[in-house]
């Protein structure tokens, strides 16, 4: 599968160590994953995913190491619109079976897996948590009240969070969150908290997937990720929020990585997308820093060279100042960017190994 850039943001200050954000493609899935809608990380580089209703009860895991994937079938669970995937302390996965568009279902499913890197054969059997909306009274509500549609969840302390997908006519802009037990059973979910994202269209400003990584939740919309920190400790509006551009399609799971700074975003078939993105939002580290890592950088004025320490299989990427991708290369040991290989330049370079991401300047001046 191809790899290519499909969005680089460097925003200004590049010369005095500014933040490297980049938002790239991992890889395009197989045609059996046009309609992803979910996502969950497991470590080393992966992720857990689902396609939306109309598909079969599948759950795909993708090595994006290996740049390949196996389905795993649900055997007592049926796919009305699954959406969205969360994971709790235990690595037990939840399958959120609870897409609305219409606002209308009275039959909203979460599914409770036991860890899916546990299981062998490829076959899952797993427990239902049945749920309403506390103040739905309406199948659907009129067009002003069209907020019981969902595609975002996380877990937190015993319990579910789920986040509305607004579809309101006038668009308002909350989302409302709303909270009920992780275990199996059926229950009422209690609205507990609400946060408005306005934007021109409603295509832009809802929420369509969501994790989280100690107090910091992400939020998904099309063309954003909204980063919220302090969950937990205080209410969504006194939370610090911080919103990145990721460009427009139908954006539909997210995932932190390894780190709180390695996000996954997916996106389903329509017209474009179907594709693994990567966005970093960790500044720049200096060379300093990473001679104690995984891997040693030497560099002089015209040649780059890093080793790594033990051998796997890493990429780099190499950035012009303007953000446009310059050189690629996957290596398992050792490589050297030579004299010939690169114009004199000021460089970021991004080095991709084990699902973490390590990024730092090089200046080339013969």
């Amino acid at each position: 599968m191809n790899r290519v850039v499909l969005y680089l943001l460097i925003v200004i200050g590049f010369l005095q160590s500014a933040l490297a954000q980049t938002i790239r493609l991992v890889t395009t899935f197989d045609n059996e994953l046009r309609e992803n809608s979910g996502m969950a990380y497991y470590g080393n580089g992966v992720v857990y995913l689902v396609n939306d209703g109309g598909n079969g009860p599948k759950l795909f895991r993708f090595d994006t190491t290996q740049n390949g994937y196996t389905a795993l079938g649900i055997v007592n669970a049926s796919n009305k619109d699954w959406e969205d995937l969360t994971t709790d302390k235990l690595n037990n996965l939840y399958i959120g079976d609870f897409g609305n568009n219409d606002n209308e279902r009275s039959n909203l499913r979460i599914y409770k897996s036991p860890n899916p890197e546990s299981i062998f054969p490829n076959q899952i059997a797993v427990e239902t948590i049945a749920f309403s909306y506390e103040n739905q009274t309406s199948f659907p509500p009129t067009d002003s009240e069209l907020n019981f549609d969902c595609e975002a969840m996380i877990w937190h302390q015993d319990s579910l969070y789920l986040f509305t997908k607004n579809r309101t006519d006038p668009y308002d802009g909350w989302s409302y969150m709303y909270v009920l037990p992780d275990n199996p059973g059926s229950y009422v979910a209690k609205l507990r908290d609400s946060i408005q994202f306005m934007a021109a269209d409603k295509r832009l400003g809802w929420i369509t997937a969501a994790d989280l990584r100690g107090d910091s939740l992400l939020l998904l919309s099309s063309n954003m990720v909204h980063l919220g920190v302090g969950f937990g400790s205080k209410s969504l509006s006194e939370m610090t929020w911080q919103s990145y551009d990721v460009g427009f399609s139908q954006k539909e799971a997210v995932s932190f990585g390894t780190k709180s700074t390695d996000i996954f975003i997916s996106d389903e078939l329509n017209t474009i997308g179907n594709n693994l993105y990567y966005l970093n939002i960790a500044p720049t580290t200096s060379l300093e820093k990473l001679q104690a890592k995984k891997f040693d950088v030497h560099q002089t004025s015209s040649f780059l060279r890093i080793s790594l320490k033990t051998r796997k299989l890493a990429h780099i990427y190499v950035f012009g100042i303007l953000g446009q991708e310059m050189y690629a290369a996957p290596f398992d040991k050792d490589l050297t960017i030579a004299k010939n290989d690169l114009p004199p330049g000021t460089y970021i370079i991004q080095l991709i190994l084990g699902g973490e991401s390590y990024d730092f300047k090089w200046a080339k001046t013969k």
